[in-house]
């Protein structure tokens, strides 16, 4: 059995400082972006397999939905195997539990890959979480990013997931 991790995750153009030493007197600047809502981010969606550490995600254009779910399901389902499941666990957030994705749980049923929920409030159980965190903490150069397209590639180009 396969077992993954499925969560989303906003990248914006300004990453907060988790910390900061300077002199006495000599303040640090630091650019943020005048952008707002999807201008200013790029909302990613993600699994990280069990056992391997292997992420794989993708960009969302515009706001995560339930079909954007079932899409990067889809993908998920199209290396399943009925003789070895697929599980994947999912927080409980609207976009998990919609009509689109619950619609099509059975034919992924049928082809080897299994939606299962995670205990509501609970995202330490989630191992995809620490994986967003260490994109955005560790694998990040900068701290703040021009545009969307700087942006876009610096996630790109960290040695983190495989864009799929």
């Amino acid at each position: 059995m396969k077992l993954l991790f499925l969560d989303e995750a906003a990248i914006w153009l300004t990453q907060p400082n988790t910390y900061s030493w300077r002199p006495i007197q000599q303040p640090l600047r630091v650019p943020t972006s005048k952008a707002r809502g999807i201008r200013a981010r790029l909302n990613l969606m993600g699994v990280v397999e069990y056992g391997s550490g292997t992420v794989f995600y993708r960009e969302i254009e515009g706001n995560t939905t339930g079909q954007a779910v079932v899409d990067f399901i889809e993908v998920l389902a199209a290396d399943a195997n009925p003789e070895c499941p697929t599980v994947v666990l999912v927080d409980r957030a609207s976009v998990h539990t919609c009509s689109a994705v619950n619609q099509q749980r059975k034919r992924w049923q049928d082809l080897g890959l299994i939606i299962a929920h995670l205990p509501a409030y609970s995202p330490e159980l989630n191992d995809m979480e620490p994986q967003w965190r260490h994109l955005k903490y560790q694998e990040l150069p900068e701290r703040h990013y021009q545009n969307k397209t700087d942006l876009r590639r610096a996630v790109g180009g960290a040695n983190w997931g495989i864009a799929i």
